[in-house]
């Protein structure tokens, strides 16, 4: 196994370890602070819930309505400020959930979850060998075990999240228009795809890959007019009984709600709260001495700076979007620290 802590000079291959260790004590200090624990029970408005109302979305459009309709009447009723077009999901995923068993999608879905944890076990194991290629299926497939519970796949994210985990492993295996699908297939079922498409083609362009830059070019243009067409769909919908949002995305609820999205983490959220803050670090640390892992760790970052700012604490489960990322880092942080361990032993060369 080969990571970029091994490049480092001999008496500083433990300071990033150093590092990461810091930071989940200082975070497990945070999280022992009184009033720092996650509110699960959180409502998020006057009505039911942002899962139930779109449930109930789904249920009218099964009945016949439009999804604008549809969607239109329940956000009102439930009390959320219909004039900002970001309170309304994008129509892909609501018309498929509508369209389809719901069997059906959870196994479509967990099809795309199986994909995405053999290229993880592929990947892991070439570069890494078997053992963290176990250790990384055990992390992601936690991660992704969200889908075990059909309600989960009323969140746009968690399908969107296990496309972009299928992306960053199809890139890894050399697999780039398999990788480029399928970001640009989670950009089309929740925008908060957006950073990681970003990402991927601005290291396309770096790299001079023109095809895929003109790949990623053409997926731009097609999202800007699904989103320009879903704008003003949202426009025509609009009255008397609609309002503005009274508080504003901008919450700026930092390291403290950053930690919450890492806790809305599959099969992990059923674990201690305090594992997000294990899981936070060691996760960058592993995708940091991933030499391939350039891409995923970049779009973690994103992910938890852009949440440190944007995002009400009901919002947690945008977490979804990002945390196999974070825990295909897990892995690889965990693989690095035992391959270090040897080398205390060492002695040094004269």
């Amino acid at each position: 196994m080969h990571t970029r802590l091994e490049q480092l000079p001999q008496p500083m291959r433990w300071a990033p370890v150093a590092v990461a260790a810091a930071a989940i004590l200082l975070l497990l200090w945070l999280l022992a602070m009184p009033g720092s624990a996650p509110d699960a029970g959180a409502a998020a408005v006057p009505g039911e819930g942002d899962l139930v109302s779109y449930q109930r979305i789904v249920e009218r459009m099964k009945s016949g309505a439009d999804y604008y309709d549809a969607a239109h009447g329940v956000l009102v009723a439930d009390g959320y400020g219909t004039r900002s077009v970001f309170n309304w999901r994008t129509p892909a995923w609501p018309m498929l959930l509508s369209t389809l068993p719901l069997a059906a999608v959870q196994g479509l879905v967990g099809a795309l979850a199986v994909a995405g944890l053999a290229l993880t076990y592929w990947v892991l194991r070439r570069d890494a060998g078997v053992a963290v290629a176990a250790l990384g299926l055990v992390a992601v497939g936690g991660s992704l075990g969200a889908i075990v519970s059909p309600a989960s796949l009323y969140f746009s994210e968690v399908p969107a999240g296990t496309l972009i985990l299928l992306s960053v492993v199809a890139y890894a295996n050399g697999w780039r228009r398999g990788g480029l699908v399928a970001a640009l297939a989670a950009l089309f079922l929740r925008e908060f795809a957006a950073p990681y498409v970003v990402i991927a083609a601005i290291l396309a362009l770096r790299e001079r890959r023109w095809g895929e830059v003109a790949g990623w070019t053409a997926g731009a243009i097609a999202y800007a007019a699904y989103f320009g067409w879903h704008w003003w769909q949202v426009t025509q919908q609009l009255g008397p009984m609609d309002r503005a949002d009274p508080e504003s995305w901008l919450q700026f609820g930092g390291i403290g709600f950053v930690l919450k999205t890492v806790g809305f983490n599959g099969l992990w959220s059923l674990g201690p709260e305090w594992l997000a803050a294990i899981f936070l670090p060691l996760g960058l640390l592993g995708l940091w001495a991933w030499r391939g892992g350039t891409l995923a760790l970049a779009a973690v970052v994103a992910y938890a700076v852009l949440f440190a700012a944007v995002g009400k604490p009901f919002n947690s489960y945008w977490g979804a979007v990002y945390t196999p990322l974070l825990m295909l880092g897990v892995g690889w942080g965990i693989g690095a620290l035992a391959g270090l361990r040897p080398r205390l032993t060492e002695s040094p060369q004269p």
